[in-house]
């Protein structure tokens, strides 16, 4: 039987002692022969009865070594599951997995934990609807930190502003865990971001405030959801990340009626904006439903709105209400809303990522 040991002290394959890379010859030694499939990018050695693949760069080394647990149809795939041991620690891999959540490491900055690090060496176990898919081991390097760029100076009349975002931020961190794959905080803007992503339309920039904001707080996509968001009855706007502004806008502008536009569609828009079709192009989506609804910046209000009020866009229903008199009132009305209990709208990025 293959029996694959992984400890503090040593990597063995049938009791003899590696390190990756491993060079084929030495694994078709222990393991026997195997089938060889050309990839456009590497090479898949195969050993079909003991179901273990090992994927190489050059067709001389392999830098990774996966134990196949669940069937898969890909060409290269073994005909069999793995039947062998695999052992960490001298315990079964899985339940080693299982019973060491605080030894789990991130492997990608938006997955899950599930990876352990062990003797220069990273086990990554790969789940299917619950179910161990593979375990893939290979050699272990430590990510390179890139550097944090000096965060903008923030105007002096954007000060008041900035207190309110560094509170809303520190209420959002006492319920979700900066760890948590949700958490996709990312450094403030840079002047080269401002340069390349401030326009919107020839005659049309994402205004001062919203920039300020975003010297602050700016977030990496997340395709799931994001712990950086706002919550406006009762749904979910996450921030949109500075760069994606711009596509935001354009979403929206491919939307409009023009002429086609019927009265009745204009009914529910409050008397403090200025519309007379889907959306006025000077409206700058900040924050984004993922359905089609918006949260906007208002740079054009009617006479009876005002400047940088915050409107709710919901497409399906035609309301464009405002939800805030202001960016500064609409972060205020988050920190009170947590500073309240009202967290249950964060369950699931909780929950999900203790899973």
């Amino acid at each position: 039987m293959l029996r694959i040991e992984l400890t503090e002290n040593n990597f063995q394959i049938n009791g003899i002692s590696f390190k990756f890379p491993i060079a084929v010859d030495s694994l078709i030694n222990i393991l026997g022969e195997c089938k060889k499939h050309k990839a456009k990018y590497n090479t898949i050695f195969t050993w079909d009865d003991l179901g273990i693949l090992a994927y190489s760069k050059n067709e001389s080394f392999v830098e990774s070594l996966c134990a196949l647990y669940k069937p898969n149809e890909y060409i290269f795939s073994p005909k069999n599951v793995f039947s062998g041991q695999l052992k960490v620690n001298n315990d079964d891999a899985l339940s080693y997995f299982n019973n060491n959540k605080n030894k789990r490491i991130k492997l990608f900055k938006d997955g899950d934990k599930d990876a352990i690090v062990i003797n220069e060496i990273q086990a990554y176990f790969d789940f299917f609807e619950d179910k161990l898919k593979l375990i893939e081991l290979s050699g272990y390097e430590k990510p390179v930190k890139s550097e944090v760029p000096t965060p903008l100076h923030v105007d002096d009349k954007y000060k008041s502003l900035e207190a309110h975002i560094k509170q809303w931020l520190a209420e959002i961190g006492k319920i979700v865990d900066k760890d948590n794959k949700y958490y996709n905080l990312a450094h403030g803007i840079t002047n080269s971001d401002i340069k390349t992503y401030l326009q919107l339309d020839e005659n049309i920039d994402i205004p001062d405030e919203l920039v300020n904001f975003y010297k602050i707080v700016n977030v990496e996509y997340n395709a799931v959801t994001s712990a950086i968001c706002f919550f406006v009855k009762d749904w979910q706007y996450d921030l949109i990340p500075f760069k994606d502004i711009a596509e935001e806008w354009q979403q929206i502008q491919g939307l409009q009626f023009g002429d086609d536009i019927e009265a009745e569609n204009l009914a529910e828009y409050s008397e403090k904006i200025q519309a007379t079709d889907y959306a006025n192009s000077n409206w700058v989506p900040f924050a984004t439903g993922r359905n089609g609804d918006y949260l906007l910046y208002d740079t054009k209000p009617s006479n009876k709105g005002r400047f940088g009020q915050i409107i709710e866009l919901q497409n399906e229903s035609w309301q464009r209400n405002i939800v805030a008199q202001s960016l500064q009132d609409l972060i205020q009305n988050q920190v009170d809303m947590l500073k309240n209990g009202q967290t249950k709208m964060y369950d699931f990025i909780i929950e999900e990522n203790d899973d």
